[in-house]
């Protein structure tokens, strides 16, 4: 298979959503925060965190693809309803620049014009027209003011966050690291709007009597690749070697598990083989498409387990 083929296939590995029980958790729980929100004419926030790598990103267009803008008729005139949409807190965050990136998501044609009060004004207003029932927020580290001994809550924002949520009765859902979470404690008020807070870990590999979370996304994983791309694997991703060796790469990130297989499947196609066995992901090990999460500095796609776990432990 040509190159350009093979890299055309193997992207379709990132169009397959593989979850875990935390994904399910998190996304259950932030769509019926919303939905609550709507029955309770109350709003009721969420917090996602998790470590880079883990899956934020994929969650929230899950949720997205799950509920598409749409157009309806409504009193003679086609108006755009936008059910869910993301954004991304800019840094340095402040109202003006908060409010303007909504306005952006809602398709206001002038998202940064007006005064901080007229934007807000356009803002609830323009979330009530488009019928917005749940807000995600990505990068809430962004509302902490990063000093070198400290990090001081940016109170005009938080409070204007607080003000928008109120006024128009709409859930928001906060995404970032787990190191800021107990930083939106400082203030009573705006941690209230955030009860519930959702976490994605990275996977483990339990123990022989119980397989840890590694194991059941493996299979996904290897499931959705024989059935959407008769690609076969030897031998099967869940083989307890081959589940050690892929920990041992990549710390159980989720984000590094799938370049690593999607590498892998890469060398497969390149050499015209529908097998992808243990020596193409030790050539995607040795491209270092895991160097930032290995946790030996031999490549593990060449041990044993004994070996293997003897130098996990000698090199961490």
């Amino acid at each position: 298979m040509n190159k350009l083929d093979a890299l055309e296939l193997s992207k379709k590995l990132n169009n397959m959503v593989i979850t875990s029980s935390e994904f399910t958790k998190a996304y259950d729980g932030i769509t019926s925060c919303s939905a609550q929100t709507k029955a309770y004419q109350k709003p009721i926030g969420s917090l996602l965190i998790a470590e880079g790598g883990l899956g934020k990103m994929t969650l929230s267009q899950s949720i997205l693809k799950k509920n598409p803008c749409y157009e309806k008729q409504e009193d003679g005139y086609t108006k755009r309803v936008v059910p869910v949409f993301y954004i991304q807190i800019p840094s340095p965050a402040t109202v003006k620049s908060v409010a303007g990136m909504m306005l952006k998501a809602l398709n206001d044609p002038a998202p940064l014009s007006g005064t901080t009060a007229q934007m807000t004004e356009r803002l609830c207003y323009l979330l009530k027209l488009c019928e917005t029932e749940l807000i995600l927020m990505d990068e809430f580290h962004h509302l902490f003011d990063m000093q070198k001994v400290s990090r001081k809550m940016n109170i005009d924002v938080c409070n204007w966050i607080k003000t928008v949520t109120d006024s128009t009765n709409i859930s928001s859902c906060l995404i970032g690291l787990p190191e800021f979470a107990p930083l939106l404690q400082i203030d009573s008020q705006l941690a209230r709007r955030f009860p519930l807070t959702f976490k994605l870990s990275r996977l483990n590999i339990g123990s022989t009597q119980s397989p840890g979370t590694l194991y059941g996304f493996l299979s996904q994983v290897e499931q959705n690749i024989e059935k959407r791309l008769t690609l076969k694997f030897l031998p099967r991703l869940i083989d307890p070697l081959f589940v050690l060796q892929i920990y041992a790469s990549t710390k159980g990130y989720h984000h590094y598990i799938i370049s690593l297989i999607r590498e892998a499947m890469l060398f497969a196609l390149l050499a015209d083989s529908d097998v992808i066995t243990q020596q193409h992901f030790s050539l995607a090990w040795d491209k270092g498409i895991t160097s930032y999460t290995n946790m030996t500095t031999q490549n593990p796609f060449h041990m044993d387990t004994s070996k293997l776990v003897q130098r996990m432990k000698g090199d961490h």
